[in-house]
């Protein structure tokens, strides 16, 4: 089976803004991050944050939990790393899920359609929030994002744009989820519904790159210059590891999966 390989480099394909080089950075630094994460977990000796935070560890421990179940039913909880896995992360709690759908909204509402403009007044909300509340949304994020980690959903997307990369679905996901509760449900549910008209062209998406570092980003405002990362070495990126959930497709068959599905522009 042949991976997807839309090369990301391409013209057009990243927010273009002053700020792009800086994300660029906060990528490579949360991938790090993930990854001696995980290996202080898998060495024994994970750590809680730092004693001279003010703020509550909000620390609960699991050894499973279904994803889909989390999804419906499970108001809070502990963060997941990779879906489609069962196993769970020790980590910061979760936030409720009325909670973070109701700030979600806020910030979709006067955004004019700009994700841009959603990601700073997301971050703006957030930041008045105490520090432990904005790790707690940072973690539900990225949960809600893994649980779009898809091979089916992957597939609709990659018909749509002609191609997409890892990066590609990473930041689609975090569009889906910056479109609220309704649209997030309607697109788990079934993949086709990216192609009702909130995507004018193609990768449109790739700007919601913004809103995977919001939580970290008003973290740093919300706790007066602290990092989220090391704080809560154990938060979960959006930077999926494994495969995702579902049957695999080869790119040069996948169009068939999806006859209903004309690339956008």
């Amino acid at each position: 089976m042949k991976t997807p390989n839309h090369a990301r480099s391409e013209a057009g394909h990243r927010p273009h803004s002053a700020g792009a080089n800086a994300l660029t950075l906060k990528t490579k630094s949360r991938a790090v991050a993930a990854v001696i994460a995980l290996a202080m977990v898998l060495a024994g000796c994970a750590q809680q944050p730092a004693t001279g935070s003010s703020d509550p560890v909000p620390v609960e421990t699991s050894t499973t939990s279904s994803i889909s179940a989390e999804a419906d039913s499970q108001a809070t909880g502990t963060a997941n790393i990779s879906p489609p896995s069962t196993s769970v992360e020790p980590g910061v709690q979760l936030m409720e899920q009325g909670q973070f759908w109701d700030i979600i909204s806020r910030s979709l509402e006067v955004s004019d359609g700009s994700i841009e403009r959603q990601a700073a007044e997301l971050e703006d909300i957030l930041a008045d929030l105490p520090p432990v509340q904005v790790a707690s949304f940072n973690a539900r994020f990225v949960s809600k994002n893994l649980e779009l980690y898809s091979w089916e959903l992957w597939g609709a997307a990659y018909v749509l744009y002609g191609g997409c990369s890892d990066d590609c679905f990473e930041y689609l996901r975090s569009w889906v989820v910056g479109q609220g509760q309704d649209y997030f449900k309607a697109v788990q549910r079934d993949p086709h519904t990216l192609d009702n008209g909130r995507l004018s062209f193609a990768f449109e998406s790739d700007e919601a790159e913004w809103l995977s570092y919001v939580g970290e980003d008003a973290y740093l405002r919300a706790s007066d210059g602290r990092d989220l990362y090391e704080d809560y070495p154990q938060s979960p990126s959006t930077i999926a590891v494994g495969e995702p959930s579902g049957t695999a497709w080869d790119e040069e068959t996948v169009e068939s999966l999806y006859p209903d599905l004309s690339p956008l522009p």
